[in-house]
């Protein structure tokens, strides 16, 4: 990769590009996302759904969290992944979430936010935009590092986050590689950012098949819960 389009990854190994951005009205994509999932039920392929604990450390506002929720919704569904994001710390309206309490199961993945990595240099490029401890089905972004990679590439920041939140999750079902193209590139570059600009980035067919797999059928989930609840 030539210099001026080096990066990090968006995580523990990172790299980045540059590219300007296009808008795109969340109409738009609320729209592309009822798309992808007639899709997905026209191709026969039975939806799975995922949990999403987000404990916000960062203090985003709800604008900035709900556009990068919506944005990586609406990019897992188009591998057949509905998406519930349950909030634990911030952005909370009524009681806590009992899954802010309960055992990670199948099923269920945590995002932290933070508002800067621990080691990160507030004046240059270069630091990680996330980290994922697989094992764990636990990830972190970085918002400080998210928004000086949005200045650099012309991209709305809550957009850049949410592309780094989609490759977080895919790490946390797919396991640690990454692939030579797509969303889960170890590092985006200009076609990368262009993508993502015209809210196209997504996984291969292979990758969306893998997600799949990687999460229980509804029926099988709550068989398993059952079973569980058995005294």
């Amino acid at each position: 990769m030539s210099a001026p389009y080096q990066a990090q990854c968006i995580e523990i190994m990172a790299q980045t590009a540059q590219s300007r951005a296009m808008n795109t009205s969340w109409k738009t994509i609320l729209i592309a996302a009822i798309g992808a999932i007639q899709g997905a039920a026209a191709a026969d392929v039975q939806e799975r759904n995922l949990n999403v604990v987000v404990y916000d450390y960062a203090g985003l506002s709800d604008g900035s969290l709900n556009e990068m929720e919506t944005l990586s919704a609406v990019l897992l569904s188009r591998a057949g992944i509905r998406t519930t994001w349950v909030h634990c710390l911030g952005h909370q309206s009524g009681p806590r979430p009992a899954l802010c309490d309960a055992n990670m199961e199948t099923g269920t993945v945590l995002i932290r936010i933070l508002a800067a990595h621990p080691a990160g240099n507030p004046n240059k490029l270069g630091d990680p935009l996330g980290s994922a401890i697989v094992a764990n089905s636990f990830a972190t972004l970085y918002v400080s590092e998210t928004r000086k990679y949005a200045d650099h590439t012309g991209l709305p920041a809550s957009s850049l986050m949410a592309y780094a939140a989609t490759h977080e999750i895919g790490h946390l079902l797919l396991g640690e590689n990454h692939a030579p193209t797509g969303i889960m590139r170890a590092a985006w570059g200009k076609t990368e950012y262009r993508e993502m600009a015209q809210r196209w980035l997504g996984f291969s067919a292979a990758e969306q098949q893998a997600l799949r797999e990687a999460l229980p059928t509804p029926g099988a989930l709550v068989a398993s819960r059952k079973m569980n609840e058995r005294p």
